[in-house]
């Protein structure tokens, strides 16, 4: 199992996938939470390793993970927010009149950092 994790200031996305992608879980919580919700996942999940977004934060989410865990991958965020809008409106399509509205000028409906947290996992399994 894998670990994806975006970083963030105030909030981060989380993720956990096995190596054919499959989703066992998939969530925004609070940056102060991270580490609570990690010890969770981990004595839930066989997690073998962490996947962490090299953006903001990323050096402190390093060094707090580090005492859990002995592989943590680097990947590069670049555009990584846009994937993940675009993966959020294929599982979450607009409903009424939204659909009148090109998805290009909506914004997602509640925080998109867990479907960055997928990419992040998606980019290092095509590595």
């Amino acid at each position: 199992m894998i670990l994806g994790i975006d970083p963030g200031r105030d909030k981060c996305g989380i993720a956990v996938l096995d190596s054919k992608l499959n989703r066992y879980f998939k969530e925004v919580v609070s940056t102060s939470k991270m580490e609570k919700k990690v010890k969770e996942l981990k004595g839930q999940f066989n997690i073998q390793k962490v996947v962490l977004g090299d953006g903001t934060k990323s050096e402190d989410f390093q060094k707090k993970l580090s005492r859990y865990f002995s592989e943590i991958i680097l990947v590069d965020e670049y555009k990584s927010t846009l994937e993940a809008r675009d993966y959020y409106w294929k599982e979450n399509p607009p409903k009424g009149w939204r659909r009148l509205i090109p998805l290009s000028l909506q914004t997602p409906l509640q925080p998109i950092d867990d479907y960055v947290a997928v990419i992040l996992v998606e980019r290092h399994l095509k590595d």
